[in-house]
């Protein structure tokens, strides 16, 4: 029988891994006092962790990760690009002053706040789920009604144009490489046949003709071609987070107030 275990989990048979190193629950009065303050725990909340998923889109470049062939380049270059974000400063503004809206809902009469995140008191459980959904709703109608597929369109094709120009900067004068490509036909065919292929940037040829094409295809195939799928990809994730039981062994969950030294207790970046 496989060994598979996590460090982090109280096992509850371990005689099954002599060799592991275990947290110190090791009888059932300390079992059964963890498990019981874990649900008192559930029921004051819960450990929200927010993040927000598909929104921000950028990307940049190091020369020596397109591994173009020294002849090919200046004598002088520039090993690291600026970060290439999608959307321009006035909208990356805007984006961030609708992420703070959504944080707004958390006010010091409906959470406690934790270096782990916000703990929600559950009464405000589903009052916090309709705000979410509202809010990511509110930030998909701003991209559809406000930025629109043209302008969309305009703000993906100079993200291309932004690391073509960059990599054509440190490029010698005469070099093999096409820089050119229809961003209306040829773009979305050959990303799409590279996507298909499980290309990634590893396996491109160095010496090939559209080495810089290709990869700059590939680093930012994570950055979708029309609005629509772009307003798709996005969300608001809100996921609960778990305790190890080893924290609660030796406390006693009675209160909000409990719970706020609790937390304060745990060393940061162990729960």
């Amino acid at each position: 029988m496989a060994k598979v275990f996590n460090p982090k989990q109280t096992v509850l048979f371990p005689e099954l891994f002599e060799d592991a190193f275990l947290p110190s629950i090791t009888t059932l009065p300390d079992f059964d006092q963890a498990l019981e303050n874990f649900v008192r725990l559930s029921d004051f909340g819960a450990l929200i962790d927010l993040n927000f998923h598909g929104i921000d889109k950028s990307y940049s470049l190091r020369l020596d990760e397109i591994q173009i062939p020294p002849k090919y380049l200046k004598s002088q270059t520039e090993n690291q690009s600026p970060v290439f974000n999608l959307f321009s400063a006035d909208v990356r503004n805007r984006i961030n002053r609708m992420k703070y809206d959504v944080r707004s809902f958390f006010i010091r009469t409906n959470h406690l706040k934790t270096p782990y995140g916000y703990f929600l008191f559950r009464k405000y459980f589903h009052k916090w789920d309709v705000h979410k959904k509202n809010k990511i709703e509110g930030l998909r109608e701003y991209f559809t009604n406000e930025i629109g597929e043209a302008a969309y369109r305009e703000y993906f094709q100079r993200l291309w144009r932004s690391g073509i120009d960059w990599i054509k900067s440190n490029l010698a004068e005469i070099h093999p490489y096409i820089l050119t490509v229809d961003p209306d036909k040829e773009l979305p065919t050959e990303r799409k046949n590279l996507r298909n292929a499980g290309t990634t940037t590893y396996q491109l040829d160095r010496n090939d003709r559209d080495l810089i094409v290709r990869f700059l295809i590939l680093k930012i195939m994570h950055v979708p071609e029309t609005l629509a799928e772009y307003t798709d990809g996005i969300s608001i994730l809100s996921m609960f987070k778990t305790i190890h039981l080893d924290y609660l062994k030796d406390v006693k969950i009675e209160s909000i107030e409990d719970i706020e030294q609790l937390f304060q207790s745990i060393p940061q970046n162990n729960l």
